[in-house]
């Protein structure tokens, strides 16, 4: 099973780890099946399927591939056993958030609960086409594309960063080709040819993950950034006030109180702002 567009983020709280980003679950593989079948495009599809073809900007190649795939959007019960969710390998250590995953050669994907989350569902829908596409790959195919995939990971630092859920899974090639290909742009001409065979315009995937996830993220990372530079006033005025009192410096001791007790209330402040913004993103991923 390919479990795709997996993402991990822990809520902060105020103890001595302010925000600790969690890490995988374990999660069940089977072998990726190669798509054969090829429906024609003509067939009625329903509407919301449809939308999610035709948003994600896929090519006649691209729609055939993920209506071979039979895409359902599913309600978060059915879809947590399709995809394994509701195992026990799921049910102990950090959580992971699934929204969509590509097992035994169909599609499935997590129903929308609010609009910013349907924006989210293409770029979702996109990440699990590509793990069809990556399976319908001949060999020499395969190979080339994974030397590809290999040289836009070297020194990637955000890359690398979303494939810490991916740690230890034997398909973390095809993750990376169905991450690249729904999520970065600016990818290598070869990279770039690859995948328009398969999205006319991926730059409005790439949109819809910043819109929903991206920007999101960026907040995340700033605030986090502000909480850190905040501990690290606190603990080094900490320090100061403790040498102040044990030296009988009680009037710079007084003084430095207050300033104390102004880091303190900041940094409680920036925590509960930190955590909201954890679990919105969270909510938006089902989670």
């Amino acid at each position: 099973m390919l479990v795709g567009l997996v993402l991990t983020m822990a809520v902060a709280c105020s103890s001595s780890s302010v925000f600790d980003e969690a890490g995988p679950s374990s999660l069940p593989t089977t072998t990726l099946p190669t798509t054969t079948v090829a429906p024609t495009t003509t067939t009625t599809l329903p509407a919301d399927v449809a939308d999610l073809a035709a948003r994600t900007t896929m090519t006649e190649r691209g729609r055939r591939i993920f209506l071979a795939a039979r895409p359902a959007i599913e309600d978060a019960p059915t879809f947590a056993g399709n995809c394994g969710l509701d195992s026990p390998a799921d049910s102990g250590g950090s959580r992971t958030h699934t929204a969509g995953c590509y097992v035994a050669g169909r599609i499935h994907l997590l129903a929308p609960d609010r609009a910013e989350a349907r924006d989210l569902l293409y770029v979702v829908a996109a990440h699990e086409l590509l793990h069809a596409v990556y399976g319908s790959l001949s060999p020499s195919e395969r190979a080339r594309i994974d030397a590809e995939l290999e040289a836009a990971r070297a020194g990637n630092v955000r890359l690398e960063e979303r494939l810490k859920p991916y740690a230890g899974l034997p398909t973390l090639t095809n993750e990376i080709h169905s991450i690249l290909g729904s999520e970065f742009g600016g990818l290598s001409p070869a990279l770039e040819d690859h995948y328009a065979q398969f999205f006319s315009d991926r730059a409005a995937v790439v949109a819809a993950r910043q819109r929903t996830l991206g920007a999101r993220e960026d907040e995340i990372a700033r605030l986090r950034a502000e909480v850190d530079d905040l501990d690290r006033r606190i603990e080094t005025l900490r320090a100061t006030l403790i040498s102040q009192r044990a030296a009988g410096d009680l009037r710079a001791y007084n003084a430095n109180v207050d300033v104390f007790n102004d880091l303190i209330s900041r940094y409680n402040a920036r925590i509960d702002t930190l955590n909201a913004k954890v679990e919105e993103y969270n909510g938006l991923l089902g989670g």
